[in-house]
């Protein structure tokens, strides 16, 4: 088993891309072992030791000034942030510090944190207490993208015992937190109550703990690569996925597509969720327009065949300040607060009063080539526009009402013939203008794309 040093002095060859080495240093045993070290393997001017004071100790403040003395003995550059976490838990706490590192860390910077093999199979077995799937007996990552730049645990295969022994011979002196004494938090009932008995009678538990979580490591990058081929096939726009398709999946690959599809998010399933989405999205026949909420933040949502992540949000209509009795401020190609929109140069150029309105209700009109008037909705429902993408359709007025809706159809009042209907693309979640059409029932086989009428 390597040792500190020797595990932190190859950070630099294996990451040339880091230009600083920040320590998460609460001045704990662990991090105290990890400042340390650092200082003997890495260049000292590439380091930063960066300490979070939560303020939930009465000897909060004297821990934060041990922790800008011991880096000043070691000639280390040190930071330190005063937060307000929501709450006294572990989890609160946590996002707190996270928060703190985020403001420190740039794409050159890598974040050191010295986690170990007793906290990797704590971890573990905390999450398994909790029902959690193979993403997290996973364990925490050795290596994960975070925030701007990159964080690396280098101590998960070290038990605390042998940083223990490491701290010894060096003499080193640290922070005993009192916190870590009270059974009130789960992790430290684990730590203090329920492994001292394991390992009693299982020695080498710690180390099967966290060859399980490398396991399961193997496990999810194997269902990540399976689902990453699986939604390439389901997938027609990122937030909009072909049911046909996905329902021709075994149940296992599909949620295996759900759970991976929505993460890309940060949306978790719980297992009533998945259960929900196969009972009202994915039962074979007609699929009905149907919705469920998975959070505060997000639904899902059927229409003809496809299922829509939509955003659990007020939509605000589009305002624009193009209004008014002329078209001097509508050109081609106009990018407002919901989508882009593309106007033909025929009626840019036409010398009309024009005006740009939305969410109007019981508006009739008859589309140029047709013998009926038409509502909006029923416009609407013969282009395939989902029903909470049409208050914020935008549409062009002349003195006698609307003269286009854009993508769809002018009047029969507008007598040119050689134009385009122009287009609305109301931006998706990835940030892009886009527009399914949803003329006909999808086949899986094809793709069919609406035009607007002639």
């Amino acid at each position: 088993m390597q040792d500190p040093v020797t595990l932190l002095a190859n950070l630099p060859v294996r990451f040339p891309q880091v230009r600083r080495w920040c320590i998460a240093y609460s001045g704990g045993l662990d991090s105290e072992v990890l400042l340390t070290a650092a200082a003997l393997a890495l260049p000292k001017s590439s380091i930063l030791a960066v300490h979070i004071n939560h303020q939930l100790q009465a000897d909060a403040d004297l821990w934060e000034k041990h922790c800008e003395n011991r880096a000043s003995t070691l000639g280390i550059q040190f930071l330190s942030f005063q937060v307000e976490p929501s709450s006294c838990s572990e989890v609160a706490a946590r996002e707190a510090r996270y928060a703190a590192f985020a403001k420190v860390l740039t794409s050159e910077d890598a974040l050191l944190m010295a986690h170990h093999a007793d906290d990797q199979a704590e971890t573990l077995l905390f999450r398994l207490c909790r029902g959690a799937g193979v993403l997290g007996l996973s364990g925490m990552p050795s290596i994960r993208p975070f925030f701007a730049g990159i964080l690396i645990r280098p101590f998960l295969n070290l038990t605390r015992q042998a940083l223990h022994e490491w701290a010894a011979t060096q003499q080193l002196k640290w922070i005993d937190d009192p916190s870590n004494a009270s059974k009130d938090y789960d992790r430290n009932y684990l730590r203090l109550e329920v492994f001292p008995r394991l390992v009693d009678r299982w020695p080498q538990i710690i180390k099967r703990f966290s060859e399980t979580a490398s396991h399961m490591n193997e496990a999810q990058m194997l269902l990540k690569e399976i689902a990453e081929e699986d939604l390439t096939l389901c997938t027609e726009l990122p937030e909009v996925l072909k049911l046909p398709v996905l329902r021709s999946k075994s149940s296992a690959r599909i949620q295996n597509i759900l759970r991976f599809w929505l993460s890309q998010w940060s949306i978790s399933l719980g297992e009533k969720q998945f259960q929900q989405i196969c009972t009202q999205f994915l039962s074979t026949g007609e699929n009905p327009e149907r919705e469920l909420k998975l959070s505060k933040e997000w639904l899902l949502r059927t229409y003809r065949q496809r299922l829509f992540l939509c955003p659990l949000v007020e939509r605000k209509l589009i305002s624009s300040n193009v209004t008014g009795s002329n078209t001097s401020n509508l050109s081609p190609i106009m990018e407002l607060a919901l989508g882009k929109l593309t106007l033909p140069d025929n009626l840019i150029d036409s010398g009309l009063e024009l005006t740009l309105l939305n969410g109007l209700k019981g508006i009739k009109i008859q589309p140029k080539g047709r013998e009926v008037n038409k509502s909006l909705s029923q416009l609407f429902q013969e282009a395939g526009v989902p029903p909470w993408l049409r208050a914020q359709w935008p549409l062009i007025c002349d003195n006698e009402g609307v003269l286009l809706v854009p993508g769809i159809c002018f009047s029969s009042r507008w007598h040119k013939n050689d134009d385009s209907v122009g287009a609305w693309q109301p931006f998706g979640l990835s940030g892009e203008p886009f527009f399914v059409s949803l003329q006909y029932h999808l086949d899986p086989s094809q793709n069919p794309t609406f035009t607007g009428y002639a």
